[in-house]
């Protein structure tokens, strides 16, 4: 699935880590079944809460902002989306992320 087509508005997490992204990025475009694969083993699904019918990733920020910066698709598998309609858990818009140097 691209990864825009989740209608992703924002996210759980302030902030991303650009080191993270980038790395990942690479171990995408080098081999990206591999990737996946091993990120599922080591991390889980990526995590989507629908809160209220707005989308905002719970787990799996830095993965996801790696598919989207590597123009690859994420593996239905690799997507749970959860209803947490009623949730009070802060969200943040994905355009007013902190993106912070170094890696996480």
């Amino acid at each position: 699935m691209k990864p825009h087509a989740l209608n992703i508005k924002g996210s759980t997490q302030p902030e991303i880590y650009r080191g993270t992204v980038d790395a990942m990025v690479q171990e995408l475009q080098a081999d990206a079944a591999k990737f996946w694969q091993e990120a599922l083993s080591k991390n889980g699904p990526i995590e989507v809460w629908e809160i209220n019918g707005e989308r905002f990733l719970y787990n799996g920020n830095h993965r996801y902002h790696a598919a989207v910066q590597a123009g690859v698709e994420i593996p239905d598998a690799m997507i749970t989306i959860v209803d947490r309609s009623g949730s009070t858990i802060p969200k943040f818009p994905l355009t007013q992320l902190d993106w912070l140097p170094g890696v996480k």
